[in-house]
């Protein structure tokens, strides 16, 4: 199921011919604007169609020229179900062709990969990865009969080798694709160069900067250094700053939350309440938030509640 292909039926050439489709029967029209050719007797019309359901049909036709009306009748089709390998993408396709691809570390355990994929008469619309925590299609491009989709997906960072199998349907088989996944060297979390502002070892820090401050301050007492004393002040000053809590921000409920602070990055959840985060950082009408499981994301600042 899930094949595109093409149906082709012929009638008697006649320049003010119509003909009208009935319902298909287990079958989507993916593409009826092939242009009609025709020969010194017939015209030859075809029309893509996507199978949806094992028991499907061809539709019937109806055809009005000069000569009257004819009726093309409906014919079953034999939809065999295929026994994919676990690695299935859910495509089937003349040609599918990973035409680029990028890996890039979202945290410690996930890694976001980005394929453009390229295709011939395929279902890219239903291209999936098994594996894949989170995915979406976020571009699909289409110029019948070729295809290219760019597809976003989240998968666990302990699969080294992308790989995916797609049914050829010139060959009728199997066919996989794959490529070794090298991360980039840089986070989900530190891109458009904004560096994490969080640090495990914040606590330590602020007491160690403080202890620091209060030896300074008292050494400047004993030695009548007011030089040591600045800088004792100076270092308190600095744990105060450090141990002001991070900012809240507010944000609208059905605000999408995105994987990156560009306009074309996937959609990384929908935010189904009004709800408040830790605010991160801020760049380019994005603010970054803290999520759940130590994750973060990106929201517009049209997002964030005003009151």
């Amino acid at each position: 199921m899930h094949q595109i292909f093409g149906a082709t039926f012929r009638y008697l050439s006649d320049s003010r011919a119509t003909y009208t489709i009935k319902a298909p029967k287990g079958l989507k029209i993916v593409y009826d604007k092939t242009p009609a050719r025709r020969d010194d007797l017939y015209t030859y019309k075809t029309i893509y169609f996507k199978a949806l359901h094992p028991k499907a049909s061809l539709p019937s036709i109806v055809v009005t020229t000069r000569h009257g009306t004819f009726h093309i009748p409906s014919r079953p089709l034999t939809v065999t179900t295929l026994k994919p390998p676990k690695d299935f993408c859910g495509v089937l396709a003349k040609d599918l062709k990973i035409l680029k691809h990028q890996a890039i570390q979202y945290n410690k355990e996930l890694n976001l990969i980005v394929m453009r994929l390229g295709m011939e008469l395929g279902n890219g619309e239903d291209f999936h990865l098994p594996y894949a925590q989170k995915e979406q299609i976020k571009e699909y491009n289409l110029t019948f009969p070729s295809l290219k989709i760019l597809y976003y997906a989240i998968i666990p960072s302990s699969i080294t080798k992308l790989k995916f199998s797609y049914f050829d349907t010139d060959t009728r088989e199997f066919k996989r694709l794959f490529f070794d996944i090298r991360v980039k060297d840089e986070s989900v979390s530190t891109q458009s160069d904004i560096k994490p502002t969080e640090d495990r070892h914040k606590t330590l820090k602020i007491v160690l900067i403080a202890s620091l401050g209060g030896v300074l301050v008292l050494l400047a007492i004993w030695k009548r250094s007011w030089l040591s004393g600045l800088f004792g002040v100076g270092l308190i000053a600095l744990a105060i700053y450090l141990s002001i809590p991070l900012k809240k921000v507010c944000v609208k409920k059905g605000s999408k939350i995105y994987i990156l602070p560009t306009k074309k990055s996937t959609i990384f959840r929908i935010n189904h309440q009004r709800r408040s985060y830790i605010k991160l950082n801020e760049v380019n009408g994005y603010i970054k938030i803290k999520l759940s499981q130590d994750r973060i994301g990106w929201v517009k600042n049209e997002d964030i509640c005003q009151n």
